[in-house]
């Protein structure tokens, strides 16, 4: 496809955030142009959860239900000591308060198809091999965004949705630290200094003796690893005819270790990991690993999710505005969020042409990013602590928390993003 010289609203990124924030216009009768620098849809370890809240705004777009027959319903999360449950994050228990009591498990690349299939069938097509480099003032109304391969477009807003590294986050000068440290995202100090997550999604042989729940995700604390159930991705069912056991496993290493583990992780060194942590006591034997990866757990904020430049104006969307632990899965569903709501906005701003809007956008989706910053810090902090008398205590609170119902229901709105439906 080729790529116009002109158009109202550019999304940078083509990830469920900006695919969302696309959608969202086309719904409102606003064709937005996306590209990405990507040649194909990624298929890597990334985002696999969508939550209650996610599921009810995406519904509002028709989309729900297209996501509901892609995945496994997860009743919640349950922790482990050793073999047993501390605490059980009961989303099922939230009947009464959603239509949506569960966390949908399917890896971010089956969600990103839907998304693109249903914003094709809305007339728009994601132009890739399309990267930004650098965009100006223009003469006329709005930006003018160049790319790599010398071509140019003349664009009123720009959304960046490009991840943490955003060229038109950096491009527009916004800052992006940490929101408690002031630490700058950019700044690269010592693996050792972080908590590191080597992600995996692989096919698991287990022995029968071990019962893994396919309805809950498992997290066993004492061994710092974790096991999600998912359905087959689309792209890859060609490549298992028979009834296969499809995971995704994280792996926790926390700060200070003498072993960090390798960019992308092969199938020896994961295999190695499940046997020392021995989280079930039996063996669990990697029988095909399709993709991972290590990620660094740091968290930020931009400074703002909004910024005139000149006459265009630069709008920032998911992990272009915000970056934490994976502990709890908010990521993707924190960017979908910001994508629905700043479409809308966008729209509104388009026939009213008052910057309290996008304002606004950005104040309110800033104060939902950093409570769920906090929250899934102190998600990361029960996972890090070690193993000891400290881990032994914590066992024991958790236990007692889970006999306490309005603890349990917090916990589980909050997890689900139900907490934030002002936001």
């Amino acid at each position: 496809m080729l790529l116009p010289t002109a158009t109202q609203v550019l999304v940078v990124g083509a990830g469920p955030n900006g695919l969302t924030c696309a959608i969202t216009l086309a719904t409102l009768g606003i064709k937005a142009t996306v590209v990405d620098d990507r040649s194909e849809r990624s298929y890597g370890a990334r985002g696999c959860l969508i939550h209650a809240r996610t599921l009810e705004v995406l519904r509002t777009l028709g989309l729900s239900d297209k996501l509901k027959d892609i995945g496994i319903q997860s009743k919640g999360i349950v922790f482990y000591g050793q073999a047993d449950p501390l605490f059980n994050v009961d989303i099922a228990a939230l009947s009464d308060t959603t239509e949506f009591p569960y966390i949908l498990l399917t890896p971010q690349s089956e969600a990103e198809r839907i998304f693109e299939e249903f914003l094709f069938d809305h007339g728009v097509e994601v132009i890739r091999n399309t990267k930004v480099v650098g965009f100006q003032e223009s003469s006329a109304e709005g930006l003018d965004v160049s790319f790599e391969d010398g071509s140019s477009i003349l664009a009123s807003y720009v959304v960046g949705a490009d991840g943490a590294r955003s060229t038109v986050r950096t491009l527009a000068g916004i800052s992006f630290k940490d929101p408690s440290t002031s630490v700058m995202y950019d700044e690269n100090p010592s693996s050792a200094s972080f908590m590191l997550f080597a992600l995996a999604d692989v096919v698991l042989d287990i022995n029968p003796s071990i019962e893994i729940p396919r309805d809950i995700i498992s997290w066993h604390l004492n061994g710092r690893i974790m096991f999600c159930p998912l359905e087959l991705p689309q792209a890859l069912q060609h490549l298992h005819t028979h009834n296969t056991s499809f995971w995704r496993i994280a792996i926790a290493i926390p700060p200070g270790s003498t072993t960090i583990p390798p960019r992308h992780p092969d199938q020896a060194y994961l295999q190695n990991e499940i046997d020392e942590r021995k989280p079930w006591k039996d063996y669990i034997r990697l029988d095909h690993l399709y993709t991972a990866a290590t990620y660094r757990v740091r968290s930020a904020v931009a400074e703002t999710f909004f910024k005139r430049v000149g006459s265009g104006k630069v709008l920032l969307v998911g992990d272009s505005a915000h970056v934490h632990s994976p502990s709890g899965g908010q990521g993707m569903n924190l960017g979908i969020c910001d994508a629905v709501i700043l479409g809308r906005a966008i729209a509104e701003h388009i026939d009213r042409g008052d910057d309290a809007i996008l304002s606004d956008y950005s104040w309110k989706r800033t104060e939902t990013a950093r409570q769920v910053i906090q929250a899934t810090k102190r998600m990361t902090a029960i996972i890090n602590i070690p193993n000891g008398w400290r881990r032994w205590i914590t066992s024991i609170l958790m236990c007692v928390a889970n006999w306490v119902a309005p603890i349990r229901r917090k916990i589980a709105r909050r997890l689900s993003g139900i907490t934030y439906r002002s936001g």
